[in-house]
C-alpha cells in the first residue's frame, strides 16, 4: 500500500480515501471549537471523477452482475485528505471481472424512480 496522488490513479484501482466528512454532533461549544473535523475513510473501486460545478471522486462499493449498475460514493475533492492504493487494477481485475469495463469512458446517468434517485454508471 502506498499514497497515491489523484491524477496516478486508474479506473479500477482499488483505494483507501481519507477525507473530512460535515457531521452533526451534539457537544459543548468547546468541543466543537476544538475537534470541528470528522475523518472518514472509504475504500472501493476507483471509477473517475465527475461534476460539472463540484467535483466529486466517484468510489464504486459494489456492483450487479447483471446489468453492470455501480453503487458508488461521491467524495468532494476538495474534501480528500489522501488516496492509498490498496491493489492496482490488475490485481482487482482477476476477482471483479467488471473492472475490466471501466477502461472505456464512464457515464453517468441519473434519474427518479419512486421519489428515490437513481445513480447507474454506464
Amino acid at each position: 500500500m502506498r499514497k497515491i496522488s489523484l491524477e496516478d490513479l486508474r479506473k479500477g484501482d482499488f483505494i483507501l480515501v481519507r477525507w473530512i466528512d460535515a457531521s452533526d454532533v451534539k457537544a459543548p461549544l468547546r468541543e466543537h471549537e476544538t475537534r470541528p473535523e470528522v475523518y472518514v475513510k472509504d475504500w472501493g473501486v476507483y471509477l473517475g471523477v465527475s461534476g460539472r460545478k463540484h467535483r466529486f471522486l466517484l468510489l464504486g462499493k459494489d456492483v450487479v452482475e447483471v446489468h453492470n449498475e455501480w453503487g458508488a460514493t461521491r467524495i468532494p475533492l476538495d474534501l480528500i485528505v489522501e488516496i492509498v492504493l490498496i491493489l492496482p487494477r490488475e490485481e482487482v481485475s482477476e476477482a471483479i471481472r467488471e473492472i475490466l469495463a471501466l477502461t472505456r469512458r464512464v457515464r453517468i446517468r441519473r434519474w427518479t424512480l419512486r421519489n428515490r434517485e437513481v445513480v447507474k454508471v454506464a
